[in-house]
């Protein structure tokens, strides 16, 4: 009896870690560059791509800074950029390396455990509803639409700071 309680101790102290460190599920997209020569600021960074996000409008968009560790649990913590819609979310890193500065972005879908648990019954995930046009288009829409924004403050601050942009097949590989 003594184990089974422990086990659950467990497993309800598992379950709290996952949802206060916010990861995904499954990572469905990445995409990096790095900038040589750049040297900006990861804040003001992501001020910039929030301020691009908020002018769009896009409904139900939620938009927050996570800590993830950069190894173990113990080390050091990065910050990212959350940009999150229904079942979609952006983690935007950016940050100084080296003689440039990178930015990358994660596409994934949030990671719900009930959420989860729900959809493995069948008879909950029948009721819940399926795919649709809607949801499949408003999704893209939104996925273009933080892909946009990214590249826009990247065009503001390569341009403002002389330092070489995007190419054209640099922009088309942040869509794919």
């Amino acid at each position: 009896m003594q184990y089974i309680l422990a086990l659950i101790v467990i497993v309800v102290l598992y379950l709290l870690y996952r949802s206060r460190t916010k990861k995904m599920d499954e990572p469905g997209a990445h995409w990096n560059h790095f900038f040589a020569g750049l040297q900006f600021s990861t804040n003001e960074f992501y001020a910039l791509v929030e301020e691009n996000i908020n002018t769009q409008a896009m409904p139900g968009v939620k938009i927050s800074r996570v800590n993830f560790s950069e190894a173990s649990i113990l080390s050091d913590k990065r910050e990212y950029l959350r940009v999150e819609r229904k079942d979609d979310l952006f983690d935007i890193c950016a940050a100084p390396f080296g003689a440039g500065f990178f930015v990358s972005y994660w596409l994934g879908a949030p990671s719900h455990v009930v959420k989860n648990l729900a959809k493995s019954i069948p008879v909950v995930n029948a009721v819940s509803g399926g795919v649709t046009y809607f949801k499949v288009d408003t999704a893209c829409m939104f996925r273009g639409l933080v892909v946009s924004c990214i590249t826009s403050t990247i065009d503001e601050i390569t341009t403002s700071k002389g330092v070489r942009g995007l190419s054209e097949g640099e922009r088309m590989a942040m869509n794919k």
